[in-house]
């Protein structure tokens, strides 16, 4: 194994740890604040503004960081233009937010919500003065420093937000809600800190035209690209909401985060690492094919089971999980795990198009996405009404093949990689996956006295089937994926 493959193992060991910490922790924070201290129509009002705040974090600049990642040209001038262009950003970004605070307030229910998306304008500044190392630290695959950076920024964010909380329930009311605003400031101080510490830098007083434009491209590319990912995302609740009321959104979502959102989470691991690594290996062809296949097949495996155990025992999970709800969920959950298949391929790729300067082809593909997707969804709701959100989940299963096809293609002429050998990489995964599949079905006859019971012998036997059929066929056992992770 090559020393790179090494350090892109172990930071793909760290990112996902850091991952589940920062999940752990922020779930822990928001149901303790929920359950003892923050009233549910303060929740409310802290959500409408937390739906914002990605799309304030594309427009303050915090996408710049990947053009600096991407940028060839690593001389101090080269940062310092995109480090005030950053600044620039956030700045300009905070003075509207500051500005028309009372006017966006009185678009929603609560006036507050303008004070905390002002607020939180605030962080989009402090993190301008972390996009320059933070950038070089993923550039150079130092994702240790950069896991351990976060973690202990997030434990700073969950005592800010526990500790306003608590004194909001216990003397000043008017604090409750400003947890979730600032919470997310002191997490960006004590980073932005962190990050200086592990990668010194100090802007210069230098700004180059052509760089600034260059990077201001492949931001915008990257950033409306997001932005675009979310609507389409969104666009399935709207129309459930507008055709099957308030009540069929929410059997939908908890559906859909069951499946997609953590096929998301989890693929995020994988991409996160994937795009300095394929700026790293840009100037070789053979070696961004070569690793394409190799984070496919990583990505596919670790979600290969849970997609397979969750077509099978979805309406178990479900009971389990949530209070009751009509069989038609984890109708929905089973057909979103068809799409959860493509969705786990496809999040390597646009880290690939990215990292190899074809940034301009993740937005055509979201751009793409963003128009096939949201038209299934109105045109199934239009032809089977009687199906309900069930006719959504079918539309997804319908339509995103269309985008995924599209962005696969692209990845793979860019990249110089023959479907043939794409298919062989994954076939056999494929199949494991399908005769853990069968043998969790085969268990699943069998009766059992709980929901609970069921879905762990069925989950058991899923992943022992797997594991047995990926160690025969593909030759991947724990002892090989511990191997990978030692430094050479």
């Amino acid at each position: 194994m090559s020393e790179l493959q090494g350090r892109v193992d172990r930071s793909t060991a760290w990112v996902a740890f850091a991952s589940l910490v920062l999940g752990v922790l922020d779930l822990l924070s928001t149901l303790i604040c929920i359950r003892f201290w923050v009233s549910t129509a303060d929740f409310g009002a802290a959500t409408l503004a937390i739906a914002l705040f990605p799309i304030l974090d594309r427009l303050g600049g915090m996408g710049l960081s990947s053009a600096v990642v991407r940028e060839a040209d690593s001389e101090p001038k080269a940062q310092s233009t995109i480090f005030w262009l950053g600044f620039g950003a956030s700045m300009l970004v905070f003075a509207i937010l500051a500005i028309a605070r009372p006017a966006i307030g009185a678009l929603f229910p609560d006036a507050i919500v303008g004070s905390l998306l002002a607020a939180y304008g605030v962080r989009l500044v402090i993190n301008s003065f972390a996009i320059i190392p933070d950038a070089m630290l993923k550039r150079e695959l130092r994702y240790r420093e950069l896991s351990l950076v976060k973690m202990i920024a997030s434990l700073a964010d969950t005592g800010t937000k526990l500790g306003l909380a608590y004194v909001g329930a216990h003397g000043i009311p008017e604090l409750s809600i400003w947890c979730f605003a600032l919470g997310p400031i002191a997490n960006t101080v004590v980073s932005a800190i962190g990050l200086q510490i592990c990668y010194r830098w100090r802007p210069r007083f230098a700004f180059r035209r052509e760089i600034a434009v260059r990077a201001a491209r492949f931001t915008a590319s990257i950033s409306g690209g997001e932005l675009l990912y979310y609507a389409y995302t969104s666009a399935d609740y709207l129309v459930i909401g507008t055709y099957f009321g308030d009540a069929a959104v929410g059997v939908y979502r908890l559906a859909y985060e069951l499946v997609l959102d953590v096929v998301r989470l989890l693929s995020m691991v994988t991409a996160e690492v994937a795009f300095p690594t394929f700026v790293r290996l840009s100037a070789d062809r053979r070696a961004v094919s070569d690793q394409l296949l190799r984070f496919t097949r990583q990505n596919l495996i670790v979600l290969g089971p849970f997609l397979a155990f969750v077509a099978i025992e979805a309406d178990d999970l479900l009971a389990l999980l949530y209070p009751p709800m009509p069989a038609s969920a984890a109708t929905v959950a089973r057909i979103l795990c068809c799409v959860g298949a493509l969705r786990t391929l496809g999040f390597i790729l646009p880290a690939l198009l990215a990292g190899i300067g074809q940034a301009s082809r993740v937005l055509i593909y979201n751009a793409l996405a963003a128009v096939v997707l949201p038209a299934m969804f109105v045109i199934a709701a239009h032809v089977a009404p009687e199906q309900g959100y069930v006719s959504i989940a079918w539309a997804w299963a319908a339509g995103y093949p269309i985008a995924f096809a599209a962005l696969l293609a692209m990845a793979l002429s860019r990249s110089g990689t023959p479907l043939p050998a794409y298919l062989r990489s994954i076939g056999g995964i494929f199949g494991c996956i399908v005769c853990s599949l069968v043998a969790g079905l085969a268990i699943r006859r069998m009766t059992f006295e709980t929901h609970f019971v069921r879905a762990f012998a069925v989950g058991a036997v899923v992943l022992a089937s797997y594991a047995l059929l990926l160690a025969r066929v593909e030759k991947v056992t724990p002892a090989a994926v511990v191997r990978s992770l030692r430094s050479p």
